[in-house]
């Protein structure tokens, strides 16, 4: 008996973990997908619209296809691409759904997809090798819009031979990545190829030969915008570079006053570059950059709060507390329920303009989301600013993001905006950005820090 109970639990460790935890922790597919379609139609402030009120064919069709296959799911990443295809019908970066438990599975190579490589000339496929010479993946095409980065050869290593590195999602101009080894997320960044490079977050690709030895190429430390990090960078030019709004608000602003503004000002810095790549947003440190860039007072008309059943729920926890300003929105709020309330207009007042520096150059790309778009509206009223790069993500028309929801499956992190900005019925940036004052698209990003210092091609600069 004994014997026969440790060929079970043997047989039962090699099933994968997500099929046996479907069940566990209410993670049944359907049962969280309903929780989910739940809170979208009573709380996502983009729904009237984007469903005509739930009326729209094309949503009733999406949400009964995915109540369909989420019936019959048979695992956790059959049910989170389920999900994710749901909430794709939004198109809003801003609805996040995460399983902090499964990991996409590392398929082994399929030989046959080979095919498309003698069936036409995708810039995308062949062999390709790190930057930093760790490894390379011969990108296959799996499906239209489909790719999959498979690790060919690991510098010193041969255990992970034949396993998915990334999947590709899109084509060369412009595709959204999946890493394999991290949770399944739909929160994707975004890469491109060009020059014959694939320009990725965490680094360059470089087109290789098969067999070729893997090498590493020099990296500058402007390349990357991967530390938060400041330095004069020669007499007239100071650099800052902030992959991510996630300092404590109040230390960043310190860093700020007592050191940035300190500097360029003993140094009588011209020139401030702000390098924004690949920064997703964060917290509202940003707002404390506005002590250097902005040289007028100005004011935005203010975003509209969404009354529904759980924003006022908030509201009604913020106003027991003692918050004044919720106490104040909080009737008006329940006589708007299924609706809209604008708040008071963001003023900005100048209280003392700073001689240095005389222009500030921001560096944003398509990874640029959320807070740091907030920024860039913010900052371009300033007259001493100009933007350089690709047009951000668009992820700003509905927003303020609080804590996860609560769903039956505790492995599952779903967020989603409560806000609609000012001007999202009338000019939206949601999947198309802010369009920088100049594009450097036809440069690979890592030459971008040195194009806006007047480095490589000074007829981009002012």
């Amino acid at each position: 008996m004994r014997s026969s109970l440790k060929i079970i639990f043997y047989i039962l460790s090699l099933l994968p973990y997500h099929s046996l935890g479907q069940e566990k922790d209410s993670c049944k597919c359907l049962k969280n997908l309903e929780e989910i379609v739940k809170d979208i139609e009573a709380n996502y402030p983009g729904y009237p619209t984007k469903t005509d009120r739930g009326a729209n064919s094309a949503y009733i069709d999406r949400k009964r296809q995915s109540i369909v296959q989420a019936s019959n799911a048979i695992d956790r990443e059959q049910c989170f691409y389920i999900i994710a295809h749901y909430l794709d019908f939004f198109k809003d970066n801003h609805i996040i759904f995460t399983d902090t438990k499964t990991t996409a599975r590392a398929w082994l190579k399929d030989l046959s997809a080979n095919k498309d490589r003698e069936l036409n000339n995708d810039p995308l496929l062949g062999v390709w090798r790190k930057d930093d010479g760790s490894l390379s993946v011969e990108i296959i095409k799996m499906e239209p819009n489909i790719y999959r980065g498979i690790i060919s050869e690991v510098k010193g290593s041969k255990s992970d031979l034949l396993k998915i590195h990334f999947t590709l999602i899109g084509n060369s101009e412009k595709f959204r990545i999946r890493k394999h080894g991290s949770w399944l997320t739909t929160d994707l960044l975004r890469g491109r190829l060009i020059n014959n490079i694939i320009v990725e977050p965490e680094g360059l690709w470089y087109r290789s030969n098969p067999g070729e030895e893997l090498k590493s190429h020099s990296i500058n430390v402007l390349e990357r915008n991967d530390h938060f990090r400041y330095t004069l960078l020669d007499d007239s030019s100071y650099y800052i570079g902030i992959p991510a709004f996630e300092m404590n608000e109040t230390k960043f602003d310190s860093i700020v006053v007592n050191h940035l503004i300190t500097e360029i000002m003993k140094n009588q810095i011209k020139h401030l570059i702000i390098d924004l790549r690949n920064n997703v947003g964060g917290n509202s440190s940003f707002l404390s950059l506005l002590r250097l860039t902005f040289d007028r007072s100005f004011a935005l008309p203010g975003d509209f709060v969404y009354a529904s059943p759980s924003m006022i729920e908030r509201y009604e926890k913020k106003a027991k507390e003692g918050s004044q300003r919720h106490i104040k929105m909080l009737p008006r709020l329940k006589a708007q329920l299924g609706g809209f309330l604008q708040r008071d207009s963001l003023r900005v007042d100048l209280k003392e303009k700073l001689h240095y520096p005389k222009r500030i150059s921001i560096i944003v790309n398509d990874n640029g989301a959320s807070s740091t778009e907030y920024f860039l509206i913010l900052a371009k009223q300033s007259t001493k600013v100009k933007i350089f790069g690709r047009n951000t993500a668009g992820t700003l028309d509905y927003s303020e993001l609080f804590s996860p929801e609560d769903l039956p499956c505790s492995d599952y992190r779903y967020i989603r905006p409560t806000t609609k900005s000012f001007y999202a019925d009338d000019a939206p940036i949601d999947n198309i950005g802010i369009k920088p004052d100049v594009d450097l698209s036809a440069y690979p990003e890592n030459e971008w820090v040195e194009i806006v210092r007047g480095g490589i091609d000074s007829r981009l600069i002012y």
